[in-house]
């Protein structure tokens, strides 16, 4: 299990607190750029830092030196974000069906959100579970072939009250949500349109299923 620190907006207390739940034995932490910053705030000590560092403090990167964390430093001029070098770098080091978490990924600035919600498909592309989270939002992606089950209590329980799906890099067909208030079976779900935006799981359990294309899907909540 690996958690990326971005340089996004991150909520200190929310970010603690999902760091704190997670499984220290099997946990590794990565921090790209200023997002170092975010891992100091939160109390926590990286074990890789990647980036250009054309964003983080002088201080930080003071202190970073004096760290005991791994420091890769990338070329300014390159053709990826940091986030996408250390997901690269996340996927060489996990296994196949391991978590990987992106935090401060969302925040100010929507090009780069955008390009890391792109990069939910090198999760599905390498087997991996890559999931972006905020205080509001859990997102992933899921595949052709692939069972995605959501369950209101216990401790595999949904991030949020609503979940909405949108089809990505063209249409979704054979998408079946079970236990939802707005059931599908076997639907063609084409991009440019709001139909699945925010469904609510009515069931004890629920399941989201396609059988071509990918799907991201969104758990959210109105407040933490």
């Amino acid at each position: 299990m690996i958690a990326i620190i971005g340089g996004g907006s991150i909520n200190t207390s929310f970010a603690k607190e999902f760091i704190d739940r997670l499984d220290k034995s099997s946990l590794s932490i990565m921090a790209c750029d200023s997002g170092y910053e975010n891992c100091l705030d939160i109390g926590q000590e990286p074990d890789i830092v990647i980036g250009d560092f054309d964003s983080i403090s002088k201080d930080a990167y003071e202190k970073l030196q004096n760290s005991n964390a791994e420091v890769i430093k990338l070329n300014p001029v390159k053709d990826d974000t940091d986030i996408e070098a250390a997901l690269n770098i996340a996927i060489r080091k996990s296994m196949v069906g391991d978590y990987i978490y992106l935090l401060g990924a969302t925040g100010k600035r929507l090009d780069h959100f955008l390009g890391n919600v792109n990069l939910l498909g090198l999760g599905c592309l390498k087997q991996r579970k890559v999931v972006i989270v905020d205080e509001y939002n859990y997102i992933q992606m899921i595949s052709a072939g692939q069972t995605l089950s959501l369950s209101r209590e216990g401790e595999e329980a949904q991030f949020g009250h609503y979940v909405s799906v949108f089809p990505y890099g063209g249409k979704a067909t054979g998408v079946t949500m079970t236990g939802f208030k707005y059931p599908l079976e076997n639907a063609t779900i084409e991009g440019f349109n709001t139909l699945t935006v925010s469904n609510e799981l009515i069931e004890s359990v629920g399941s989201i299923t396609l059988k071509e294309g990918y799907l991201i899907v969104c758990e959210t909540r109105d407040a933490i």
